[in-house]
């Protein structure tokens, strides 16, 4: 059998016992959003059926940070620690981002969507997501600059589980890009 090297880590981790995997950082902030006065982000971890998460929160909400004038670097510095069970390499958890600005009355406008795998080896890693939102019509993008309300999907779907088939159907453009610090852990726990 010629087998992937993933393939046969799946193998490996079905004949040693469930495995453990530990996501810990921040959601350091984000850069290149030249229009927003002030970012938000939710966001929230997906995995397979394989995953079970023991320890954590999977979903949440950075504050909003209105940087200094003149600054385009927004900071939200936000925790992530979570705790996983793991029978299988199947199913690797992933993050989803939605993007969005406060406008001058409190209401949200999209800035975004944005979608990275957590990455498989252990150590310290630096990510950079990027982010894009959908084009609309030329109407409607002079609709958006003047009234706020940006295009948004109906179907979230098309972002983050069908995005190899359906997103390269959509008009999107770049918004900018997300800041992520985390540090992977991994380890074997033996069946008993």
């Amino acid at each position: 059998f010629n087998r992937t090297r993933l393939e046969r880590e799946d193998l490996r981790m079905a004949t040693v016992g469930e495995q453990e995997l530990h996501v810990l950082g921040e959601l350091k902030g984000a850069r290149g959003f030249s229009s927003a006065q002030n970012l938000f982000c939710q966001f929230q971890f997906e995995k397979g059926k394989h995953y079970e998460c023991v320890g954590g929160k999977e979903k949440g909400q950075t504050q909003v940070d209105y940087p200094q004038a003149g600054s385009k670097e927004f900071i939200w510095n936000h925790p992530i620690d979570l705790h996983y069970f793991m029978k299988s390499m199947e199913g690797w958890p992933s993050i989803k981002f939605e993007v969005w600005t406060l406008d001058n009355t409190g209401g949200k406008i999209l800035c975004g969507y944005g979608t990275t795998y957590v990455p498989r080896t252990p150590g310290s890693h630096e990510i950079k997501c990027p982010i894009w939102r959908p084009s609309g019509t030329p109407k409607e993008e002079v609709l958006a600059y003047f009234l706020g309300p940006r295009p948004q999907l109906v179907n979230k779907d098309i972002v983050f589980k069908k995005a190899a088939s359906e997103r390269c159907r959509l008009f999107t453009e770049t918004s900018g890009n997300i800041l992520i610090h985390v540090e992977i852990i991994t380890r074997s726990r033996e069946n008993k």
